[in-house]
């Protein structure tokens, strides 16, 4: 039965966490240091524009030690090609230091830069190149690439002001920038969830859904550039719902207080807890509809199944089949 399956992968996944209680104290200190440095973050950001199709990400490491300075991934179709340093003064700078191989590689691009200013010609020069170039990779290194490009996609998609395929979800952030949520274990493989650490996992796509207030939902979303019998939608699923459980087991830790706010919330969290976890895949003849409402127990909280299947076109959604349906 597929709902056992499911709640085997919540049974595991919660036993690898108190078997490695060390997440704990680790992501209580993330989440005092990252709190502490949000407003700085956050001015940072705003004082610089974002010049499509470059996008900036924050990792953890970089929102801990954000005090004078914070380091930004700028990536382009969501591979790092530079790391922009905002500095305090508003005087930001560029640099592709270890890097310029891969950009190399990659995307043609031989252009090397050693912390010019974000305002000046060189850096310029570097985002008109990514500007004017077509597609993501080149065609053969895109190997591995197409999930980065599609979660870009989708990122990009969840935080416009409006008009967007999957209306009321919104990609959380923090300080006003994309973050990739870590997490201690490793689900890339569905058949055997691991603990991993400081070198765990990370959510593909997380966000919050709703019409708002109480009615708003964290979603933890698994992204596949494949819809096929080999990897079908349930074990995309199984790895959303092993992160999805760690968030729950985050949220119920001494810091998740701390990290409910992190991620948007005001207020205390709810008695009980209501999670979703969804797979995001391009729809084919393999979508599969049979796990549609169903709802997964963890004490009192509760993780509930999504799907979401698209069709896209040159960088863009056209169609969407999803269970997550607001009035």
């Amino acid at each position: 039965m597929i709902q056992r399956e499911f709640n085997d992968v919540i049974n595991k996944t919660r036993s690898l966490l108190n078997q490695n209680d060390e997440w704990r104290n680790r992501y209580e200190g993330y989440a005092l240091k990252i709190t502490k440095n949000l407003d700085f973050i956050k001015s940072v950001r705003e004082s610089f524009r974002q010049w499509h199709p470059l996008t900036v990400y924050l990792n953890t490491t970089s929102a801990q030690n954000a005090k004078k300075t914070v380091v930004f991934d700028l990536r382009y179709y969501g591979q790092t090609v530079a790391r922009l340093t905002g500095h305090e003064s508003g005087k930001h700078k560029l640099s592709t230091k270890g890097l310029e191989k891969n950009n190399l590689r990659d995307f043609d691009c031989d252009i090397q830069l050693n912390g010019v200013d974000w305002v000046g010609s060189e850096a310029a020069e570097f985002r008109k190149y990514f500007k004017h170039r077509k597609g993501p990779r080149k065609a053969e290194n895109n190997s591995g690439n197409e999930e980065h490009r599609l979660e870009s996609m989708w990122l990009t998609e969840l935080l416009k002001k409006g008009g967007k395929a999957l209306p009321h979800t919104k990609a959380v952030e923090i300080g006003k920038v994309r973050f990739p949520m870590p997490t201690p274990i490793s689900a890339s493989n569905h058949k055997s969830v691991k603990y991993s650490g400081v070198h765990g996992g990370g959510i593909d796509i997380f966000a919050r859904t709703g019409t708002g207030g109480v009615n708003t939902y964290l979603c933890i979303m698994e992204l596949k550039d494949e819809n096929v019998k080999s990897e079908p939608p349930k074990d995309a699923l199984k790895q959303s719902i092993a992160y999805a459980t760690f968030i729950r087991e985050l949220l119920r830790s001494e810091g998740g207080r701390q990290w409910w706010t992190l991620f948007g919330f005001n207020g205390e969290i709810p008695k009980q807890l209501i999670l979703y976890a969804a797979c995001v895949m391009p729809s084919s003849s393999c979508n599969d509809y049979s796990f549609k409402e169903m709802t997964l127990d963890i004490d009192e909280d509760v993780i509930k199944l999504h799907y979401i299947y698209f069709v896209e076109k040159d960088n863009m959604i056209t169609e969407i089949d999803t269970s997550l349906k607001w009035a």
